[in-house]
């Protein structure tokens, strides 16, 4: 509506919405609006941290079996650049990720990026536990929030990460294209990995529009300048901005404890007709994997769909069971 009548568009509707939606996503993670920028998917987020990260003395990077492929090649890619081994952790038998990884980690192990619950099963990594030893040790923490943030509590001053990436399609119900991300303040004087106007002009303290022919040198002093361009997008932030606004008002503790109720029911029913799942104390809440014996059938899902049931099947043992509070 707004971009049919582009006249009326105004300098600062390139800033009130995308700042309000900056301000409601750190406060949905407990963040500080500085250290949160916009970005187009989990895999640019990603890219931009290992732009301003470099393998020292210690050259592994840790990752989870199966692990989403955002969460994998830019690390195998940093790795080939600058000497570094990737290394990944096998599911454990137990269920017990944070164990695994912890048991994991050695005297060479520079880096740990992991998500909050795996994104097949929903197999759950205490990031507070896990951080707590990292930091002890001098190993970096880097997490893919995508599948857990605007329905999991999440609280960035607990976890200390250096750096979370969030797709916005996901738990926080927005449109494709856009997500939001944290990243430590003592990476902040580093490189975005573009160069767009937005990230060179300081945001406006009035309607007057800057002469964009006069190239000087402004640089923020915090996450904004890793914006990704385009990020004042009339088609998108609005709808980020109001889901992230609905999910605040409800708040992700009853969202996560409605949707645990609604799993366990289904874990009810399904263990009666032969399904195995992550003991609960392993799993995130909102999150179900209905465990075959052996793999999934290869015609399980569209025998499903056939009925008007439609899942899916990620890995290759598990069903995905993620409801939410209107199914």
């Amino acid at each position: 509506e707004l971009k049919s009548k582009s006249w009326e568009i105004h300098w600062e509707d390139f800033y009130e919405k995308p700042e309000n939606t900056r301000n409601i996503f750190s406060k949905l993670i407990n963040s500080d609006s500085d250290s949160v920028f916009f970005t187009p998917s989990a895999s640019y987020g990603f890219a931009v941290f290992a732009n301003n990260f470099e393998l020292k003395n210690k050259k592994t990077i840790l990752l989870l079996e199966e692990e989403f492929p955002s969460n994998v090649w830019i690390w195998k890619e940093l790795a080939k650049n600058q000497n570094g081994l990737v290394k990944f952790v096998p599911r454990p038998s137990d269920d017990d990720w944070t164990s695994a990884i912890l048991n994991h980690i050695d005297e060479d192990t520079a880096l740990v990026s992991v998500p909050n619950c795996h994104w097949t099963d929903g197999g759950l990594i205490d990031l507070e536990i896990l951080s707590l030893e990292l930091k002890k040790n001098d190993i970096s923490l880097t997490i893919d929030g995508t599948q857990s943030v605007g329905v999991m509590p999440i609280d960035i001053k607990k976890i200390k990460p250096d750096f979370m990436v969030v797709s916005g399609y996901k738990w926080c119900l927005g449109p494709y294209s856009l997500g939001l991300a944290y990243i430590d303040s003592k990476y902040h004087k580093g490189d975005p990995i573009e160069y767009n106007w937005m990230s060179k002009f300081p945001i406006p303290t009035d309607s007057n529009v800057p002469d964009m022919t006069v190239y000087e040198d402004f640089e923020y002093e915090s996450a904004r300048k890793f914006d990704f361009g385009q990020r004042g997008n009339f088609h998108l932030i609005p709808a980020l901005e109001s889901s992230l606004e609905l999910i605040s008002s409800i708040g992700p503790d009853i969202i996560y404890n409605y949707v645990d109720e609604l799993n366990e029911e289904i874990v009810k029913i399904t263990s009666e007709m032969g399904f195995s799942n992550i003991d609960r104390n392993y799993r995130a809440k909102h999150y179900l994997g209905l465990r075959f014996e052996k793999e999934i059938p290869s015609d399980f899902v569209e025998n499903l769909a056939n009925e008007n049931i439609f899942v899916s099947s990620r890995g290759k043992q598990a069903i995905r069971v993620t409801p939410h509070i209107w199914n």
